[in-house]
C-alpha cells in the first residue's frame, strides 16, 4: 500500500543571491555550510536575523545587508526581511520514494534530483506534482532552487508582501506501483444525494485490467471498471446522504482503491460535502435557499513570518471570523492553505478561491507567457481544491484590465477552462472598472471592488455609490447576482480619533465606512459584502525604499517635523487628516509598512471597532422582523421627503422628530454624531428623507444647516443592559430603518432591520432635554416603540 510523509527537514540551505537559475545548480559542498531551515519557511519573511556587528564594527550587519556591502556575503547570507535572490534547499530522500507534492513554492522554483532539472515551476501558491520515476542512486539527492525576484507572474507592485522559499509543506509518496497510481479523484456534487466520481490513473497504468473499489463513510465497497486510457467518471448516489451547509457543514468519506490485475496498487480517501450553489434571477441560492455571502477578503500573513501559519492560527482565524458572523472568505489573492480551507468546510465558512494577481495590464492578459501560467495556476487551484464543499467560486484576474475589449479574449479563456473542470461552482473575477468593465457578460455573478469613503467619495456618499453600481448591472446585465467584493478603509490599530471627531487612519473613521458600507450592500440588492480586509498584512519593504519626502512628487508638506528615516512613513500618515483631504496622497501610504484595513491587527490580539462595526452589521435580524432579502434592493427606490410627528401617546405626546445642536448635551462624549430628539415646537421640526432603507436628514424648519445629509443611526452608546440605545445623525449611514405598520393603531413605528440595535424600535421615551424636547432611542421592548404620523412632503 502507498503512503505519503511530509518532508520537514531540517534541510541544508544556502542564500546564493542574485544569480541565474541555471548557475545556481553548481552550488558547492561547502555553500551548504551556512545554515539550516525546517520546511516551510518563508526564508525572506522574517525579521532580520543577522545582529552580529559589520566587519567595520559601525552598525549592526544587517544594515549593512540592506544598504549593500560588497564582500560580506558571509553575513548577509543570513537574509533579511525582503531580500530577494536565488536559495537552495537540499536534502535526502528514501530510495522508494516515486512522487514529490510541492504545497507552495515561490515564486519561481527549480527541482533537481541528483542535479538533473525534473520539474522547473513559476508560482507560488497553487501546489503541483513532481515524478521522481527516473534513475537514481539509492539515496537521491533532492535540491530545490527558490528564485524570489518577481518575474512574469508575480509583481514588486502587488499590494501584499511575497515571500520566497518552500512556503508550505513538501509530501514524498512511496508507491506500491510506481507507474501507476491514482492521479486525483473528483467529486462533484450533482443535486440531493447525486455525486460524479471522476478518477485519473497516472499514464503508466495499464490500459487494461483496472478496476476501482469504492466505499461511503466506512459501507461495503463496490466495485468499478476503469475503461479510459487515464481514467473514469460514474454517477453515484451516497447513501445516508446529508446536505452541507453553513449551518450544517455535513461531511461524506469516500475510499477508493485502484487495482491492477486484481491487486490493490494504490487507495486514496477524500472527503465532501452534498451542497449545490447557483446564480439566477439576481440571488445566489445554497440548496435551492436565497444565500447572502457576509464575509471579509483574507491574507495568509502572521508577524512570525510566512504564509504558513500554524494550526493554532488557523483555529483562531476560524473562531474570529464565526464571532464576526462571517460565513463567507475570499482567499486573496492566491490559492489558500489546504488545512484553512478543511477548517472552513467543517465549520461553515463559504470560500472564493482564486488564482495569483493584482491588477493586471492589458499588454499582461495579452501576453502568452503570462496567460500560459494563469490557465496552469487555475488547473493547479481547481485540482487541489476541487473536494472542499466550502469552495463555492472560482476566480482570476484581480482587478484587471477588464475595461478593454482586447481583454475579453484572456478573461473567457480562463472562464471556460474553469467551466471544462468543474460545473458544480460559480466563475468570477473582482472588477474595479465596474461600470466601465466589458467582461462581464462572461462571468456567472458580477463582483466589483470599490472603497468610497476612503480613496473617492465622501462617508456620506457610500450609499448613493453602491445603489448606482447595482441600479447600472441590473439595467446591463439583468438577472446576475451582484457581488461587493472588496470595501472597507484603513485604520491603525489603536490609534483613535479626538473626542466628537473621526480623523483619517483612526479606528473610528474605519468603523464608520464599514458600517455604511454594510449596510449600503444590503440596502441596494448585493448578495455578497466582502470587506478588506480580514487582518492587517504585510507588503513588500521595497515599497517604501523613498530617502526623503521630496521623492514623491505632490506629496504636500506634513506640519509634523519628520526626519529622513523610515519613520517618516507613519507619522505623516497618521497626522494625515491635519494637511490634507481623505481623496489622494494617502492611497500610496502603507503606515507600518501594513496594509492597515484589517479589522484586526497582523498579530489578531486587537479587535478593531470596525470589528465590532461589522459583527453588528452582520447580524441580520430574524425573517419576522427584517425585509432585507439577498440580492433585492429594499424599497423605495426614489426619495420620499416626509415629516415626522409623535401620536398622542406616551413619552412625547405630539412631538415633532427633529434634530438641533444647541449645547455640548446633543453630542455625547466620543459621538461623532448630533442627537436626535422630539420636539414640541413645530417651528424645531426636522425634515427627513427615506430611500433605500436610510433616513436622510433633509432640511429643518427654522433653515438651519446643522447635520444636514446625514442619516439616523444608532450611535452604540448601549444603555439598560444592552436593551436600548441613544440615536444620532452621522455622516455614516450606519443602519437601515423600515416604516411598519402599528398593530390595532393608527400610525406606524420605525424598526432598525440591519446594523446596530437590529430588530430595536424608534422611541421618544428617552431622557429628558428641556421642558419642550426629550432625547429619542431606540429600545427592544415593543411596548416602548413610539407610534408615529408621517406627513409626506
Amino acid at each position: 500500500m502507498g503512503f505519503s510523509v511530509d518532508v520537514p527537514g531540517p534541510w541544508d540551505f544556502a542564500y546564493l543571491g542574485d544569480c541565474s537559475l541555471a548557475h545556481a545548480a553548481q552550488i558547492r559542498e561547502e555553500d551548504w555550510s551556512r545554515g539550516k531551515r525546517w520546511v516551510p519557511d518563508a526564508f525572506n519573511a522574517r525579521e532580520w536575523l543577522c545582529e552580529e556587528p559589520c566587519l567595520d564594527g559601525t552598525q549592526p550587519c544587517y544594515r549593512c545587508c540592506v544598504d549593500g556591502c560588497p564582500g560580506h556575503r558571509e553575513c548577509c547570507d543570513l537574509v533579511a526581511l525582503g531580500r530577494r535572490g536565488v536559495v537552495a534547499y537540499r536534502t535526502f530522500l528514501e530510495p522508494q520514494v516515486s512522487l514529490l507534492y510541492f504545497r507552495g513554492c515561490g515564486l519561481h522554483c527549480v527541482i533537481f534530483l541528483d542535479r538533473v532539472k525534473v520539474k522547473e515551476h513559476e508560482g507560488s501558491y497553487s501546489p503541483f506534482w513532481v515524478d521522481l520515476t527516473v534513475e537514481h542512486p539509492v539515496v537521491p539527492e533532492l535540491l530545490v532552487l527558490a528564485d524570489s525576484r518577481f518575474g512574469t507572474l508575480q509583481r514588486l507592485y502587488f499590494d501584499w508582501f511575497q515571500p520566497g522559499g518552500l512556503l508550505r509543506p513538501v509530501e514524498a509518496h512511496v508507491l506500491l506501483e510506481p507507474t501507476c497510481y491514482l492521479h486525483s479523484v473528483a467529486v462533484t456534487p450533482l443535486g440531493g444525494a447525486e455525486i460524479m466520481v471522476t478518477v485519473k490513473v497516472a499514464e503508466g497504468c495499464p490500459s487494461t485490467s483496472l478496476e476501482v473499489h469504492l466505499s461511503f463513510d466506512g459501507a461495503a465497497p463496490s466495485r468499478r471498471p476503469v475503461t479510459g486510457a487515464t481514467g473514469a467518471a460514474w454517477r453515484e448516489t451516497v447513501p445516508g446522504a446529508r446536505p452541507w451547509s453553513p449551518a450544517n457543514p455535513a461531511l461524506h468519506l469516500l475510499t477508493l482503491a485502484l487495482l491492477m490485475d486484481g491487486r490493490q496498487v494504490d487507495s486514496s480517501t477524500v472527503r465532501f460535502g452534498l451542497r449545490r450553489i447557483e446564480a439566477r434571477q439576481g440571488q445566489l441560492l445554497l440548496n435551492g435557499q436565497p444565500l447572502m455571502l457576509l464575509g471579509l477578503n483574507r491574507h495568509e500573513s502572521h508577524p512570525k513570518g510566512g504564509v504558513y501559519l500554524p494550526m493554532g492560527q488557523l483555529l483562531e482565524d476560524i473562531q474570529l471570523l464565526k464571532q464576526l458572523g462571517a460565513n463567507f472568505v475570499r482567499g486573496a489573492h492566491y490559492s489558500q492553505d489546504q488545512r484553512f480551507l478543511d477548517l472552513c468546510d467543517e465549520h461553515g465558512i463559504l470560500v472564493w478561491e482564486e488564482t495569483v494577481a493584482w491588477q493586471p495590464s492589458l499588454e499582461d492578459l495579452m501576453d502568452e507567457t503570462f496567460m500560459a501560467l494563469q490557465a496552469q495556476a487555475l488547473e493547479e487551484t481547481i485540482d487541489a481544491s476541487m473536494n472542499h464543499p466550502s469552495v463555492i467560486i472560482w476566480g482570476f484576474l484581480n482587478e484587471g484590465a477588464s475595461n478593454e475589449i482586447a481583454s475579453r479574449q484572456a478573461y473567457g479563456t480562463l472562464a471556460a477552462l474553469a467551466r471544462s473542470k468543474d460545473t458544480s461552482r460559480l466563475v468570477t473575477w473582482a472588477s474595479r472598472h465596474k461600470t466601465r468593465d466589458v467582461t462581464l457578460d462572461l462571468a456567472d455573478v458580477i463582483a466589483f471592488n470599490d472603497y468610497p469613503g476612503w480613496y473617492d467619495a465622501s462617508v456620506m456618499e457610500i450609499p448613493e455609490t453602491w445603489e448606482s453600481y447595482a441600479e447600472w448591472a441590473r439595467a446591463n446585465h439583468p438577472g446576475k447576482a451582484l457581488l461587493l467584493a472588496e470595501a472597507g478603509a484603513g485604520g491603525l490599530a489603536g490609534w483613535r480619533s479626538r473626542p466628537g471627531e473621526e480623523d483619517m487612519w483612526s479606528e473610528e473613521r474605519q468603523a464608520s465606512i464599514i458600517g455604511a458600507t454594510i449596510s449600503a450592500a444590503m440596502a441596494s440588492g448585493f448578495s455578497a459584502v466582502v470587506l478588506w480586509q480580514f487582518a492587517d498584512c504585510r507588503v513588500d519593504p521595497a515599497l517604501f525604499a523613498v530617502p526623503s519626502l521630496e521623492e514623491l512628487p505632490g506629496l504636500p508638506e506634513p506640519l509634523l517635523n519628520v526626519s529622513e528615516s523610515a519613520e517618516w512613513m507613519e507619522r505623516l500618515a497618521v497626522g494625515y487628516q491635519i494637511t490634507n483631504s481623505p481623496f489622494g496622497f494617502h492611497q500610496a501610504l502603507r503606515p507600518r509598512n501594513l496594509n492597515n484595513k484589517g479589522l484586526v491587527s497582523i498579530s489578531r490580539q486587537h479587535k478593531k471597532l470596525s470589528f465590532y462595526t461589522a459583527q453588528a452589521g452582520f447580524r441580520l435580524c430574524d425573517a419576522s422582523v427584517a425585509s432585507v432579502v439577498p440580492g433585492v434592493p429594499l424599497a423605495p427606490a426614489s426619495e420620499e421627503l416626509v415629516e415626522v410627528r409623535a401620536l398622542e401617546q406616551g413619552g412625547c405626546p405630539g412631538c415633532h422628530l427633529a434634530v438641533h445642536t444647541w449645547n455640548v448635551a446633543d453630542r455625547p462624549p466620543g459621538e461623532a454624531g448630533v442627537r436626535v430628539h422630539g420636539h414640541r415646537l413645530a417651528q424645531r421640526r426636522s425634515r427627513w428623507g427615506l430611500r433605500r432603507g436610510f433616513l436622510r436628514l433633509a432640511g429643518h424648519a427654522d433653515g438651519r444647516s446643522t447635520a444636514l445629509g446625514g442619516f439616523l443611526t444608532v450611535s452604540g452608546r448601549v444603555e439598560r443592559r444592552g436593551t436600548s440605545s441613544d440615536v444620532s445623525v452621522r455622516e455614516a449611514a450606519m443602519n437601515l430603518w423600515r416604516w411598519e405598520a402599528a398593530p390595532g393603531r393608527e400610525g406606524v413605528m420605525l424598526r432598525v432591520i440591519a446594523g446596530e440595535m437590529c430588530g430595536t424600535l424608534l422611541s421618544l421615551q428617552g431622557a429628558e432635554r428641556d421642558e419642550n424636547s426629550v432625547y429619542a432611542m431606540v429600545h427592544m421592548d415593543p411596548s416602548l416603540a413610539t407610534i408615529f404620523h408621517l406627513q409626506h412632503v
